[in-house]
């Protein structure tokens, strides 16, 4: 089909600037493609600018998409290392305790068994726990914790900043507001030819990538009937896909380095002597009132005061509902969209672990034509829909 053939595409259009669609410029400007990157807000703006930014291949499965994301964790020390002044990274390890004996049994279980896939990862006591994180507050002397030492996070807004900066400087165009708010792609002969914007542009392509995060299905809908797309729904109320997002500060010494994973309370160092903070059970869509909003931060932040030092004096800084581009089976999709040529589609909940090595994957394909084994699994064609087969008679 259109799309997928040996060709190598002179001009393409990446839609999204968050982390996926961010890397994915990058790397075809590099490779020497014509690259216009379209966002209708502005760098991210979207879920990768709220994300916890964990780092890991925790407790993925099956094996092949754990070996995935294990990839990936790999993936952002080599771009890491390719760029100067890579801020953002913080290979810094995760801590994660349980709460009561089921959960240590599931924990230490876990570790187990992704010691078992060569994946870095031990338990370790509480004496130990408090010279690898001196802010923690462990429930008591005999506490145990998992560590993983290869994880870690990013620092996501100026990642995507420098990598936009890399694919510009490598001739690639950034369009963000209505210039970069795509309304239409037009195809003929079968495949996209074109990106319409909002500000009447007609961009012409060979080939799109969209990197839309929950958008996706609303974008590859613009080309007409196609393979779906489908996402776990997160627009009605009670949906699953989003979840609250708190900012809290200022941080005193000791101060937390890592991540960690209490068993209420999930946390993360950020920029400005803040602590990214979220909760599991923390129950919001995007209809849950303001004042709810307000009383669950302030319960995040509580917990957080009880899982590390250092925020004792800490206000709530802000609080966002996040929407998080899940999925309808919980694996990525990325691959050429059947039913249009031309068209490709990258949306994964795991956008940050994943960024850098899809980006590789993803700019291989396009550039040799030749499909990458790694992401076989992942394609859109999955979700097509089979017709009935016809009624004997």
């Amino acid at each position: 089909m259109p799309g997928e053939s040996a060709l190598r595409p002179r001009r393409c259009a990446v839609i999204g600037l968050g982390v996926l669609g961010a890397c994915v410029a990058a790397r075809l400007a590099e490779a020497g493609i014509g690259v216009t990157l379209l966002e209708k807000a502005g760098a991210g703006r979207g879920a990768s600018g709220l994300s916890f930014a964990w780092l890991n291949s925790n407790d993925k499965t099956p094996g092949g998409y754990h070996r995935l994301n294990h990839a990936g964790m790999r993936a952002w020390a080599r771009v890491a290392a390719s760029l100067n002044g890579a801020q953002w990274y913080r290979p810094v390890g995760n801590i994660e305790w349980a709460a009561c004996g089921t959960g240590h049994a599931e924990l230490a279980a876990r570790v187990r068994r992704l010691a078992g896939q060569d994946y870095p990862a031990r338990l370790a006591g509480a004496a130990e726990a408090a010279v690898l994180e001196p802010a923690l507050r462990l429930p008591g002397p005999a506490a145990e914790v998992a560590w993983f030492p290869a994880e870690g996070y990013l620092l996501t807004e100026p990642l995507i900043r420098q990598l936009a900066g890399h694919a510009v400087r490598h001739g690639a165009t950034v369009l963000t507001g209505e210039p970069g708010r795509v309304v239409g792609l037009a195809a003929a002969g079968g495949a996209v030819q074109a990106v319409r914007t909002a500000d009447g542009q007609r961009i012409p392509v060979d080939a799109v990538v969209c990197c839309a995060g929950r958008w996706t299905p609303e974008v590859a809908a613009l080309a007409g009937p196609a393979c779906p797309v489908p996402l776990v729904p997160w627009a009605a109320p009670g949906a699953a896909a989003p979840a609250l997002v708190v900012r809290a500060g200022p941080v005193t010494p000791p101060g937390l380095t890592r991540v960690v994973h209490a068993p209420e309370v999930h946390l993360r160092p950020h920029s400005g002597g803040l602590v990214h903070l979220e909760a599991p059970d923390a129950a919001v869509d995007l209809h849950t009132p303001d004042a709810e909003l307000r009383r669950w931060a302030q319960e995040l932040l509580r917990r957080a005061r009880r899982a590390v030092r250092g925020l004792d004096d800490a206000d709530v800084a802000g609080y966002r509902v996040c929407v998080r581009p899940m999925p309808a089976d919980g694996q990525t999709i990325a691959g050429w969209l059947p039913g249009v040529g031309g068209l490709y589609v990258a949306v994964t909940h795991s956008a940050v672990t994943l960024g850098a090595h899809l980006a590789e994957l993803i700019t291989t394909e396009l550039v040799s034509g030749t499909a990458a084994a790694q992401i076989a699994p992942y394609r859109p064609g999955r979700f097509a829909v089979t017709p009935p087969a016809p009624e004997r008679t």
